[in-house]
């Protein structure tokens, strides 16, 4: 690409989105006008002008700022059009304006793997999975990426980039029934992990990071007990080695998982079905821990289910609350092999986006991790997406492992929760019937 023409690609793509925060007092703009933009990309007599003088562009580079008009024009078409309906005639028309998109993930003018799908989400009630298994009719899906949960997008990582052009234009200005009948624009991405390498946008990220404290007692959670060097460095070895050789390993978005007594149903988010028995190491490991002196640990022996998580470096989990009607009070969670943080929300009053309280505890390697009444019940917990965590009062940031697998037991339950928190309970307001649509749309929300 010659000079002039990337500065020309570079200065449109300013154009286009300044016009996109610009184009209306309050910080939206239409679709028109972006489409107007585009037309105007067309004309053969574009030219950018730098210092008083114009730079002509070739026809090729024309095409694709016109493409890149007409993406941003459909995130306002995306945004707009309404969730409810799947016949309305309003799933083909935007709104006249929209908020401006946000500047990751980077689209990309060439074909590649990574696809940018404007549309769904966790945010409007489509899991991951929902997606994964969606674009899984065009080629084998490597992964499904959300970088923002209060956004209704993501990334779907395709294996090769031939399924990737098919699922692309399969899919792109469609409403799919298997996706909530909603609309979606696809366009290519570039690669998510390369956004690491970017200072600018670690520094972003690191200001919103929650600190991580290394003990429990000054963590601030009611229930969450951390109790390090639980298992030796042998059994550590024993224990990897065991879930290793194990055939049945099941590959998410983002990680891998193997299930014990039960397995774990990521759309009821329950554990009914009776899988393989649980390994030899697991009746001791259980006894030592119902005599850690731990809050609701003294029952860990009765635990009947195990679920081990495979986390890659930079790899987490989305905050969530684990099913209060599916499991008891007490869930233990062993990591092995590498540190991670786990960061604890406690949700805003009457539905505010925002929580009330972020904590975060460090967990390393050979630790047990213990959630008991509030901490379990009341807050959600999750192991954020990124390579490297801040803990409180020392310098730079801790770097993790390769590797990190957890291994998390926890006790089925019989009948209805009765715990004390009643706005975050799944028994309770209705929920048995929300459990009941989830469970039919096959869910993980």
């Amino acid at each position: 690409m010659d000079p002039a023409a990337t500065a020309a690609l570079h200065a449109a793509r300013i154009t286009a989105r300044s016009m996109h925060v610009h184009g209306h007092a309050d910080g939206m703009v239409s679709r028109e006008r972006m489409e107007a933009l585009a037309r105007s990309f067309a004309h053969p007599e574009f030219f950018f002008h730098e210092g008083g003088h114009g730079v002509p562009l070739s026809k090729e580079f024309r095409d694709a700022l016109r493409s890149f008009a007409l993406d941003t024009a459909g995130d306002a078409a995306t945004t707009t059009q309404p969730a409810t309906s799947v016949t309305d005639e309003r799933c083909h028309r935007s709104s006249p304006r929209v908020r401006p998109p946000l500047s990751k993930p980077r689209h990309s003018l060439a074909p590649t793997r990574f696809l940018f799908v404007n549309g769904v989400g966790p945010r409007v009630g489509i899991s991951t999975e929902a997606v994964r298994e969606s674009f899984g009719e065009y080629g084998d899906v490597d992964r499904v990426d959300v970088f923002d949960p209060s956004m209704a997008r993501c990334v779907v990582t395709m294996r090769r980039v031939e399924d990737a052009i098919a699922a692309q234009a399969a899919t792109h200005e469609t409403c799919r029934p298997d996706l909530g009948d909603r609309r979606l624009w696809v366009r290519f991405s570039s690669d998510p992990d390369e956004r690491d390498g970017e200072p600018e946008l670690a520094v972003k990220q690191e200001e919103t990071w929650c600190a991580a404290t290394r003990d429990s007692a000054t963590l601030g959670v009611p229930g969450v007990t951390l109790i390090e060097n639980f298992v030796t460095e042998e059994e550590e070895r024993e224990m990897l080695a065991c879930v290793d050789s194990d055939e049945r390993w099941q590959r998410l978005a983002k990680r891998r998982v193997l299930h014990y007594g039960y397995a774990f149903d990521y759309g009821t988010r329950n554990a009914r079905d009776e899988t393989s028995p649980m390994p030899a190491f697991v009746a001791g490991l259980l006894r030592r821990a119902s005599r850690c002196g731990a809050p609701g640990a003294s029952e860990s022996a009765t635990c009947d289910q195990l679920t081990v998580n495979e986390y890659a470096r930079g790899a987490g989990i989305a905050p969530h609350v684990d099913t209060h009607s599916a499991f008891g009070p007490t869930i233990l969670s062993v990591s092995l092999a590498g540190r991670a943080v786990m960061e604890f929300r406690l949700p805003g009053e009457g539905g505010e986006k925002e929580p009330r309280e972020r904590r975060a505890i460090a967990i390393p390697p050979r630790s047990l991790l213990v959630l008991h009444g509030e901490a379990r019940y009341r807050w959600l917990h999750y192991i954020p997406h990124r390579k490297r965590d801040a803990i409180v009062g020392e310098d730079g940031c801790e770097t993790r492992e390769e590797r990190r697998v957890s291994f998390t037991f926890r006790r089925r339950r019989e009948g209805a929760c009765g715990c004390e928190w009643p706005e975050a309970c799944d028994s309770r307001e209705g929920a048995a019937q929300r459990l009941k649509d989830r469970e039919g749309r096959g869910l993980a929300s």
